[in-house]
């Protein structure tokens, strides 16, 4: 829109007076006006601040982006202690009930040995199966953690039941992969993908090879991280695998932090 050069009050094109102070106006003091107005708006579109398309994240500063979700959310934790805990118990009560024979008296009752025996396994298996439901349950807890989301224990189980087969057809072709070593990152970033998409195995392996070969230096940094970290720490007496545990969840924030900024560029 034109200009008055006298008084600065919008002209319609075409005036040969301006309405608001009378002033005689012409063709070309209206497009000199003009072109001002649009060079001053061409300059501060060109000195305006560009912001970058997303903020970019490396493994380090993930894994303190995973402190700060845990210091602030510590309920994050509890699938994973929980499944510790559980897992250490059973462990111990599986170990008592297989204790070698040869510390038994032979003379003691075979058939209450051999009952002993049988209910340590399968105390055992259902250790084993709560573990590996909390495991997913961690991840899904993880998950919501971070997108700042209710977090519930029981809805994340429930989530990790109603895709058990998913989950147990991708463990077995996770650990077909993982024979091979050099897969076993894509392993678990297929795991994190397959949760925080909520897609199938097809999708979360082609969704895991294309971001392996993005950001490869940053997943195996925390792969190693995770390895070395959780084997440190595991090490520590009796409170070593719940330690380990709730650093596996550290972790695996880590993961969906990198992932998640990557999804972003």
């Amino acid at each position: 829109m034109p200009y008055c050069p006298n008084c600065g009050k919008v002209v319609e094109d075409g005036m040969k007076f301006c309405g608001s102070c009378g002033y005689e106006l012409s063709g070309k003091e209206q497009k000199d006006e003009v072109r001002k107005e649009e060079s001053k708006e061409e300059k501060k579109f060109e000195e305006a601040p560009s912001k970058p398309a997303t903020e970019s994240t490396d493994p380090i500063s993930a894994i303190r982006g995973g402190l700060r979700i845990i210091s602030a959310k510590p309920i994050v934790l509890l699938p994973a202690l929980i499944g510790a805990v559980i897992s250490a118990v059973l462990s111990l009560i599986t170990a008592l009930f297989f204790i070698p024979l040869g510390i038994w008296n032979l003379a003691f009752l075979t058939s209450a040995l051999i009952g002993l025996m049988f209910i340590g396994a399968v105390l055992s298996l259902i250790g084993g199966v709560i573990s590996y439901i909390l495991a997913f349950a961690s991840l899904d807890m993880a998950r919501n953690a971070y997108l700042n989301k209710e977090l519930n224990l029981g809805a994340s189980v429930g989530y990790v039941i109603k895709r058990i087969l998913t989950f147990i057809v991708a463990s077995i072709v996770g650990a077909l992969l993982a024979i091979t070593i050099v897969l076993i990152p894509l392993v678990a970033v297929m795991f994190v993908i397959m949760v925080v998409d909520e897609v199938g195995l097809g999708e979360s392996l082609s969704r895991a090879f294309k971001f392996l070969g993005d950001r490869l230096s940053d997943i195996i940094i925390l792969f190693i991280i995770g390895i070395v970290g959780g084997v440190i720490l595991g090490l520590i007496p009796y409170i070593g695998s719940i330690l380990a545990a709730a650093f596996n969840v550290l972790i695996a924030l880590a993961y969906i932090d990198v992932y998640l900024h990557y999804k972003r560029i």
